[in-house]
């Protein structure tokens, strides 16, 4: 059964079983060698460990009460030994990126968020509509560096028609008062 190390807060970690990195919830970004390696590598590339990152349908094991007078598994008074595992250097890791060589990543670019433009017709014209275009402009940058690209762009249209009916509202409003205190004045002038 293999052995393996992990990185965790800049330090080496282990050895673990596959069975304790599992109850470890670690990520396919975690740091991760076993013998045989030739460098430490993310833990997405080993394929030993791609059945932690794949979600199972299976059901949950039935626990029942325990038996008494079962034997139990051996002790051991010492672990195993096993050859040493290559020293992390934190300051330049040598793994390799997830990213094919010569396979640039197709990224579009990331539409406008309008979170300055939400803002001021936050401040200036409509309290309502302003915080909603807040609210789709804090989501288009969030969304884009999910991969969510079409999820980007939809709250970048979103922040600037909530943006455009609050600036419409608040002008709208703003004539409207004005009218109104043009025609209070000239009526009670009289």
């Amino acid at each position: 059964m293999n052995q393996y190390y992990i990185i965790r807060n800049e330090q080496q970690a282990g050895p673990y079983t596959l069975e304790e990195l599992a109850s470890m919830a670690i990520t396919p970004d975690t740091i991760v060698w076993t013998e045989g390696m030739a460098d430490w590598a993310p833990a997405r590339e080993v394929s030993e460990l791609q059945t932690l990152f794949t979600p199972t349908s299976q059901t949950p094991p039935h626990y029942s009460a325990p038996t008494y007078g079962m034997p139990t598994a051996p002790h051991y008074s010492s672990a195993p030994q096993y050859d040493s595992a290559p020293q992390y250097h934190s300051s330049a890791p040598q793994y390799n990126s997830a990213t094919p060589q010569g396979a640039p990543e197709q990224r579009p670019p990331m539409p406008p968020n309008y979170l300055a433009w939400s803002i001021a017709v936050t401040l200036l014209c409509c309290l309502v509509g302003g915080i909603v275009a807040i609210v789709y402009s804090t989501q288009v940058s969030s969304r884009y560096l999910m991969g969510d690209y079409e999820g980007a762009e939809d709250s970048s249209r979103k922040a600037r028609t909530w943006i455009i009916v609050s600036a419409c509202l608040g002008f709208v409003f703003s004539i409207a008062y004005a009218v109104l205190l043009i025609a209070t004045e000239a009526f009670t002038s009289y």
